[in-house]
């Protein structure tokens, strides 16, 4: 308690330093609002995807270890499975945020997305 109440003196007589660190605090915040506001859905499809990827390495390696081989062809699909769902995931968002060309979005269209 007395060392938050010396770092409260201290800025409290500084406070050019909390300025400073009021500011920093507002860009961190402003950047973070963005990257989640603009770029949450790739964001999760990344996290989903690598998690997914991982897991069938080691649901792999787990299946080799113990000899099963029913599992390391279920690691095996994940392995596969995952980064096509991840490209897949890109393409959609390239083609719902307008980088793509005018027959990708056409047949994103047709196909509701």
């Amino acid at each position: 308690m007395a060392m938050l109440q010396d770092i409260a003196e201290y800025l409290i007589a500084h406070p050019v330093i909390l300025g400073c660190i009021g500011v920093f605090f507002l860009l961190a915040f402003v950047g973070a609002w963005y990257v989640i506001s603009h770029h949450l859905g790739n964001l999760l499809t990344t996290l989903l995807c690598a998690a997914g990827f991982a897991s069938g390495v080691l649901v792999l390696y787990r299946g080799y270890t113990e000899g099963m081989r029913d599992l390391m062809a279920v690691g095996a699909f994940l392995m596969v499975i995952f980064p096509i769902i991840y490209q897949q995931g890109l393409k959609v968002a390239k083609i719902a945020f307008g980088d793509a060309s005018a027959t990708a979005k056409g047949h994103a269209k047709r196909a509701g997305v």
